[in-house]
């Protein structure tokens, strides 16, 4: 072996070592990314409308429909700040005869007129389906009275009315009254929502 091999062997040697340790960690790991925010990471990604749409929680979807009754619990369309406005209580009756008037709350105490206005049809409502109605007759000098009873079906924005006879017949005329005995009578109408009623 050469003197110039012999004195280059121990620095060689000490390089081949230097080389074979393990580089000291100079910087930390960086944290693992959660597993929550991958998702979010993707979609920031991906600016697309494909990728936001998957991003964002799937809502109820809302209607504007009118509510078919009142098991309807779907969502109204309009958002938080859209007033709720409360569906009408106005309805056009319409009787079998062809007769009709209109009704600016059924909720509430009502009457109508028919027969060239000589009979007064005053409703008294025992519930939002059903009640009492008083017929009133007046013409020729005289005055007939009955009473009906009525029950509501059907949808709220069109429904059928049923009439049932449910008193006597009592006439008055020339200072003379007197009254029948009651017949069973029925008779259907239609009750159809409208938005606004004219007193």
């Amino acid at each position: 072996m050469s003197s110039l091999s012999r004195s280059c062997l121990p620095l060689a040697l000490l390089l081949l070592a230097a080389c074979s340790r393990p580089a000291p960690e100079t910087a930390s790991t960086p944290p693992a990314t959660p597993a929550s925010s991958a998702p979010a990471a993707a979609a920031s990604q991906d600016s697309g409308p494909a990728a936001i749409a998957a991003a964002a929680p799937d809502d109820k979807k809302c209607t504007n429909e009118p509510r078919t009754d009142e098991n309807d619990k779907r969502p109204r369309c309009g958002g938080m700040g859209a007033p709720q406005v409360a569906p009408s209580h106005a309805y056009r009756i319409a009787l079998d005869n062809g007769e009709s008037f209109d009704a600016c709350d059924i909720t509430k105490p009502f009457s109508g007129k028919i027969g060239r206005g000589m009979i007064t049809m005053q409703f008294t409502p025992a519930d939002d389906r059903s009640g009492k109605v008083d017929w009133h007759f007046a013409g020729g000098g005289g005055r007939v009275d009955t009473a009906y009873d009525y029950t509501l079906s059907g949808p709220e924005d069109r429904m059928t009315g049923t009439f049932h006879a449910s008193a006597a017949v009592c006439g008055r005329a020339a200072g003379l009254g007197g009254c029948a005995a009651a017949r069973t009578q029925t008779f259907t109408s239609t009750w159809t929502r409208i938005d606004a009623c004219k007193q």
